[in-house]
């Protein structure tokens, strides 16, 4: 399980200009030699730090993020946000779901590693993993897959599967395609669905990493991991089945829905996000 780990960053290199008062940029080598960055702003030392991860594709300045960001900062937490490389250098901009993927989530993972060692490293000892959207997926399977005794719960937010806006018919379809090209060694890149991209290209093995976790991989997930989780969702969000927060019910999950809230919280249903998001640290100690 700990073969994730050959992919964690070798090294801090520094302070960059700060971003806000407070904050500040720190940046890291990977051992691909690409660079990776986080902003980090310190906190009061008696509340836990809060690891924040972004969505599919995006950074940490994606509006939903850089809004929980900004206010769990101004409300005396520590926050670390990293921008997960994807296989870029210093990557501050979305990536385009045309775009070569070569990244895996294996490779995500093990960045979020990094980020959690370094908060160890700086002196936090209670750690709560923020995530929204596939961002909250991330945060769960690090959870399995990175047992790090600091981490004490994660907030997911609009908590979804690698098949939700896609049917199941071509999510099948794609992974027996992949499947297949993967069994002959074949790395040849090809054009699939995969989360709200009708047009993602990547090799075989890049794609299964992420399309493998269907609704029911995530809920098999759920009941396997040993972390408190609390997921958030919107209830008029169009990124997620209609079935899936029952689903969710049904296995156990500690579920709070807003209602009307879209998949990314937007306007007035920001505020109610980040009440819920708030309610959910003050169990946290």
């Amino acid at each position: 399980m700990h073969k994730l780990k050959s992919a964690i960053l070798l090294f801090l290199s520094g302070f960059i200009a700060p971003t806000s008062a407070g904050a500040s940029i720190e940046t890291a080598t990977l051992t691909n030699h690409f660079i990776a960055s986080a902003e980090y702003r310190p906190g009061q030392s008696s509340k836990p730090a809060v690891l924040v991860i972004h969505g599919f594709l995006s950074t940490r300045n994606f509006l939903t993020v850089l809004n929980l960001t900004t206010a769990l900062a101004d409300s005396g937490y520590t926050v670390l946000a990293p921008n997960l490389s994807l296989g870029v250098n210093m990557r501050d901009v979305s990536l385009a779901c045309e775009a070569i993927h070569m990244h895996t989530l294996a490779d995500d993972l093990a960045e979020i590693n990094f980020w959690v060692e370094w908060l160890v490293s700086h002196g936090h000892k209670t750690i709560v993993l923020l995530g929204h959207s596939v961002g909250s997926l991330h945060g769960l399977l690090y959870t399995l897959e990175f047992k790090n005794p600091a981490v004490k719960k994660l907030i997911a937010t609009s908590l979804v599967d690698m098949e939700s806006v896609i049917s199941v018919a071509v999510s099948q379809a794609q992974i027996k395609k992949a499947q297949a090209l993967l069994k002959r060694n074949d790395n040849t890149l090809a054009s699939y669905q995969l989360s709200y991209c009708k047009k993602y290209v990547a090799p075989p093995k890049a794609f299964l990493s992420y399309a493998s976790w269907t609704g029911q991989s995530v809920l098999h997930a759920l009941a396997k991991t040993s972390v408190p989780v609390e997921v958030i969702l919107g209830g008029s969000d169009s990124r997620i089945g209609a079935a899936w927060p029952k689903q969710l019910r049904n296995a156990g999950v500690n579920l709070h829905v807003i209602p009307g809230a879209n998949h990314f919280f937007s306007n007035e249903h920001e505020f109610d996000l980040l009440d819920s998001v708030m309610v959910a640290l003050r169990s946290v100690h």
